[in-house]
């Protein structure tokens, strides 16, 4: 076979947080983990609280000292949406005693099974994948879930990558009210993607950010210079629309559930059950990735179908660029690539943004 599945890490529950440091022992090229969490649900009090996607709180790929990707699990779900255009078998699941499915794929390729990147680990000492499990971080009063490591790689296909595609968080920052925020960004890799993360919930990113400058060493050339709006219509719609399903009980009592696409979703409501029963529902918001969920009768469980853009509030500032390396954004020949952010008067207490960016790492 040129290609096969091979087990990092098999399924195993954990009640309590902690960050699991597993070896990676493979000789052949990887062309992309998929990380797998299933968090739990115990609806009975405070009900959903998060995103099941929190319960992923850090997802890190370390040579020793040398930090080749690290991103929250929520950023991970957000870029490989942007690399693939798609959204992984992801279920949210709100029903008592039923796991959600999270999936965090960390891709190394243009696309799965690229021979010309793919992460080569006999190019590396000591690579240790670490994982940070927040138990209780998402989903409806979690208290257990499952961890599982797959890799994709290639076996009887000998291959001569050139390099792999990386991906970190260079920064998180509390947004100041009307207040620019300046971000210097590493030049000594050609760029793939720069995504930029501002969730709030009830509210979309294009309310959270105002204006977004992307610029070249002191302005001599600006390659990004407009609003949040516009970076989401012009640049984030050039992929298709996110689009995922959600279980979660009926209750006369309006209660909050959790979705990914943050700008602008809409949601169509049917009954999940093998009989009928009286089960309209309504739903509503949704803008920052929380939505109110109202139904005329308790106890009929309900599917929700949710599509929209800015997955988990991430937006790209880079266009959609073609699989051929030659159209990425090369920074070579740059001194200083900085970001210039300003955000609204009013982005509320606490909030936060984060800057990721993928980069192609040549060996």
């Amino acid at each position: 076979m040129n290609y096969r599945m091979t087990t990092i890490w098999p399924r195993r529950q954990y009640i309590a947080d902690k960050t699991e440091i597993i070896e990676i022992n493979l000789k052949d090229p990887i062309s992309q983990l998929c990380i797998t969490y299933e968090p739990d649900n115990n609806p009975g009090g405070v009900h959903a609280t998060a995103h099941p996607a929190k319960c992923i709180t850090k997802i890190e790929l370390v040579d020793g000292s040398n930090v080749l990707c690290s991103m929250s699990g929520q950023e991970a779900q957000a870029l490989d949406f942007y690399h693939n255009d798609k959204s992984p078998a992801n279920i949210i699941c709100y029903l008592n005693g039923m796991y959600s499915e999270q999936i965090f794929n960390i891709n190394f390729g243009r696309y799965l099974y690229d021979t010309m990147l793919a992460l080569d680990p006999k190019k590396f000492n000591n690579l240790q994948l670490k994982i940070t499990m927040d138990i209780d971080g998402g989903g409806d009063e979690s208290n257990d879930g499952y961890l599982t490591v797959i890799a994709h790689v290639f076996d009887q296909k000998a291959i001569t990558p050139i390099g792999f595609l990386g991906a970190k968080e260079v920064k998180s920052y509390v947004l100041t009210a009307g207040g620019h925020e300046y971000t210097d960004l590493p030049t000594d890799a050609t760029y793939k993607q720069i995504l930029f993360k501002a969730q709030r919930y009830g509210t979309g990113p294009e309310y959270q950010i105002n204006t977004i400058k992307v610029e070249e060493d002191n302005s001599k050339r600006v390659i990004l210079d407009n609003s949040m709006f516009q970076i989401i219509r012009n640049i984030a719609s050039q992929w298709k629309m996110h689009k995922e399903w959600i279980l979660c009980w009926g209750s006369t009592t309006k209660n909050y559930y959790y979705n990914t696409a943050c700008y602008f979703p809409t949601f169509t409501d049917t009954p999940w059950r093998n009989s009928y029963a009286a089960c309209l529902a309504a739903v509503y918001g949704g803008d920052g990735g929380r939505f109110e969920h109202d139904c005329e009768a308790s106890g009929p469980n309900h599917q929700v179908h949710a599509m929209g853009y800015a997955p988990h509030a991430a937006v790209p500032l880079l266009p959609k660029f073609s699989n051929d390396v030659a159209d990425w954004y090369n920074v070579d020949k740059i001194g200083n690539l900085r970001i210039d952010a300003l955000a609204v008067a009013a982005p509320g207490a606490s909030q936060t943004a984060e800057i990721l960016i993928q980069q192609l790492r040549k060996y």
